[in-house]
């Protein structure tokens, strides 16, 4: 089952400002306990694809200020394959910073190497299934020398997350023994509104962008020359420097790229790209009403960690980081609220405004607070 000619980059470099006040500058939300187990979400994510891609196979890519707390986090990969990007680049500069490292560690053999890209901020839970869909993925790729992303069937109508198009004939390109289906891509769609995103579920065509790429990494730099040349480019000129050590030459190149994403700048331009239907629960935990989606919920709706004291109190998230020993929390008479108590930090906040919390933040950076 391993895959010794594949690597798994985890891009793991957000400040997760929105699960304030648990998350800080050197606690982000991937080094954060979310999924409801003993290991924070960075744990899960390398841990998840251990089995099919060795540990020294595996990449987290953040930023240099997370480095040091990544590795001391201890994570499950050698402090050397916590790769540090020089500053903030959106995911096309981390794609092509870890591409510049790989091809120098690897040299020529690295351009027939599979790459798996994973995020560290997703919960799933049936392991076996989504080896089973990495390994499919990996597969088509190295077969038909294309790029490809997991789709996520939607559950919902969710305006926060891209979606990925099918054909309207709908006929996959191939289905493994294990029944995972592989299909072309037509389109990406960008985050719709509510109307549009329910149009898109009712034709049966659409998935969930999920952020999981794959590719072999000669494919990727072919269509990045084509869809991005400034991105091709830098990718060798930082090999050749990272290899002979000149890092402020490193650093120059890659400040030197634009800020975007590598949906815009690659996968909605690239020329051959499958996505992989995932039949596995898979959820984003973006902000604090995720919870409610991955964690056990009690009687009357609510999720509580820490024990809290919830007194005809419905529908809400309580999370006492502290515990009971250090801080006793008391929520009583409401409905629909996350209330989040760090022992010099407290939020209460609508669930349905879980993702203002980053405006909170923005005033708590004016006033040079000491809790971000």
């Amino acid at each position: 089952m391993r895959k010794e000619d594949s690597i798994c980059v985890v891009m793991a470099g957000g400040s997760g400002e929105r699960f304030w006040p648990l998350s800080r500058r050197l606690r982000p939300k991937q080094l954060l306990k979310l999924a409801g187990g003993n290991k924070n979400l960075l744990q899960e994510t390398v841990a998840r694809i251990a089995p099919l891609i060795s540990a020294e196979r595996i990449l987290i890519a953040t930023s240099r200020e997370l480095q040091g707390p990544i590795r001391q986090a201890g994570v499950g990969v050698p402090d050397d394959n916590v790769v540090a990007e020089p500053c903030k680049r959106n995911t096309a500069g981390c794609l092509a910073y870890v591409a510049a490292h790989v091809l120098a560690r690897f040299g020529a053999a690295a351009e027939y190497m599979t790459m798996a890209v994973l995020s560290a901020d997703q919960l799933i839970r049936d392991r076996a299934r989504f080896l089973d869909t990495v390994e499919v993925a990996l597969a088509a790729v190295e077969r038909q020398d294309a790029l490809a992303v997991i789709g996520i069937r939607p559950t919902r109508p969710e305006t926060g997350y891209g979606y990925v198009e099918i054909p309207e004939e709908m006929k996959p390109v191939s289905v493994s023994p294990s029944g995972v289906a592989v299909y072309p891509v037509a389109r990406f769609r960008e985050k719709p509104n509510a109307e549009t995103a329910a149009g898109f579920i009712a034709t049966g065509r659409f998935f969930w962008n999920s952020g999981m790429f794959f590719w072999r990494l000669r494919t990727f730099l072919n269509e990045l020359e084509a869809a991005s040349p400034a991105h091709a480019r830098s990718v060798a000129a930082m090999a050749e420097t990272i290899r002979e050590g000149r890092h402020d030459e490193t650093d120059r190149v890659f400040e030197s790229l634009e800020n975007i994403s590598i949906d815009y700048a690659l996968m909605e331009k690239a020329r051959h790209v499958l996505v992989i239907r995932a039949d596995f629960d898979w959820d984003d935990i973006g902000a604090w009403d995720a919870l409610d989606r991955t964690h056990d919920r009690d009687e009357y709706g609510n999720v509580a960690v820490g024990q809290p004291v919830l007194v005809d109190t419905r529908d809400s998230i309580v999370y006492n980081e502290a515990g009971p020993d250090k801080m006793a929390v008391a929520v009583v008479g409401v409905e629909n609220l996350a209330v989040i108590v760090r022992e010099d930090g407290v939020l209460v906040i609508p669930k349905d405004r879980a993702q203002e919390v980053r405006k909170a933040v923005a005033v708590l950076k004016e006033r040079n607070a000491r809790q971000l």
